[in-house]
């Protein structure tokens, strides 16, 4: 009762009988979710391509690196003028069997885990694209005659059905090795860093037959290029991927995928304006009642008019917050469950929605209101007599 009478009487307009308010809140609050929801996807898919094409994250893949060529693709690298990000050892094997049980008869373990080939590698700590999730990592060397601890990436565990503690006996090249988890990891797989789903630790795989990959940063494609033709005249058994090329498809892909969800949203919330017109003029006729009364009683038309403006703005902010929220919660949980980044909307494009329909709104409704303050009170009597 405080509050100024204009913004009471236009605030009490949304409980005014047969004002289909709900309707109105629904059709552009569902819209503000939709629009706002698509475009933040979109920025979460670009935060993902930018992350992976961070300074930290490779480009270029340096594969069949001998042990002994190690330190000369090093220098290589460092001649060029280009880092060396990662070097790594990989060995490959396969699973022989689990908690003594065949690999291709234990029950509930996939298929494709006695088919596949592992390439495992052996260090002492973790990377920045893993974390610990559950034991502790081996960090002291191990005698590959007793049982090796190993860590395992907590996916393929799931799919093994193995956890801390389970044993599980490798054929590395025709040499079974008895391990025991010992750890599980959590890892980032959408970054283009080295990953594995087996961490040894050390003094048990450097005797076994293997490879080094080696990943750097190249700036531009045409350093790329002076570095492969000096790795092949040094180094001819040295294969090189890069995935720039590959970056920038996978970048306009998603940018021409984000563009035609982003037009299809525009077009089911356009299907949706004649809902929201047909709503605002079916109101028209008890607001044209409404202001003559209102004028009758003494109001003068500039009055009315910041009434329809209060009623069309607190319609318009009610229905952007609602869109808002349901966004930022849609986003939070698409950005947690599927794209692992920050929960956080971008604030500058949810201030833009907020101020765009609540504008929206009362231009719209003003609009469609429009004659409502000037009509003759006299012949609205009239009719109604």
């Amino acid at each position: 009762m405080r509050w100024p009478y204009l913004l009471r009487q236009g605030v009490s307009n949304l409980h005014r009988p047969g004002n289909q308010t709900l309707l109105f809140l629904l059709s552009l609050g569902l819209g503000t979710f939709l629009l706002v929801t698509i475009l933040s996807v979109g920025q979460l898919l670009n935060d993902r391509m930018n992350i992976q094409q961070s300074g930290d994250s490779p480009n270029l893949y340096l594969i069949d690196v001998q042990p002994d060529q190690v330190k000369g693709v090093h220098q290589v690298l460092e001649e060029s003028g280009l880092p060396v990000l990662e070097s790594v050892p990989m060995v490959t094997m396969r699973i022989q069997s689990i908690r003594g049980v065949d690999v291709g008869e234990a029950k509930g373990v996939p298929r494709w885990v006695a088919r596949r080939e592992f390439r495992s590698t052996y260090r002492d700590g973790l990377n920045f694209t893993e974390i610990l999730v559950a034991g502790e990592l081996a960090t002291d060397r191990a005698d590959p005659s007793e049982v090796v601890p190993l860590s395992l990436e907590e996916n393929i565990a799931k799919d093994m059905q193995v956890g801390i503690g389970d044993e599980i006996t490798l054929d590395v090249q025709g040499v079974p090795i008895r391990t025991r988890v010992t750890s599980l990891r959590r890892v980032d797989w959408s970054r283009f860093n080295l990953n594995f789903f087996m961490v040894f630790p050390p003094g048990v795989l450097e005797d076994a037959p293997g490879f080094h990959v080696v990943t750097t940063r190249t700036p531009t494609p045409a350093a790329s290029g002076d570095l492969q033709r000096s790795l092949s005249e040094k180094f001819a058994n040295v294969t090189a991927i890069d995935l720039t090329l590959i970056l920038e498809t996978v970048r306009d892909i998603l940018g021409k995928i984000s563009m035609v969800v982003t037009v299809l949203g525009g077009f089911t919330v356009l299907a949706g304006l004649p809902i929201l017109i047909g709503t605002l003029l079916n109101g028209r006729d008890v607001r044209l009642k409404e202001s003559v009364l209102l004028r009758t009683l003494g109001s003068s038309a500039k009055q009315v008019r910041t009434i329809l403006v209060i009623e069309y703005a607190t319609l318009g902010m009610l229905s952007a917050l609602t869109g808002v929220l349901l966004a930022v919660a849609a986003n939070a949980a698409l950005a947690i469950f599927a794209f692992d980044a920050s929960p956080l909307p971008d604030p500058v494009l949810l201030a833009v929605a907020f101020g765009s329909v609540t504008g929206i709104a009362v231009l719209g409704g003003l609009g469609l209101s429009r004659g409502v303050c000037n009509h003759p009170p006299l012949e609205i009597l009239r009719g109604g007599n």
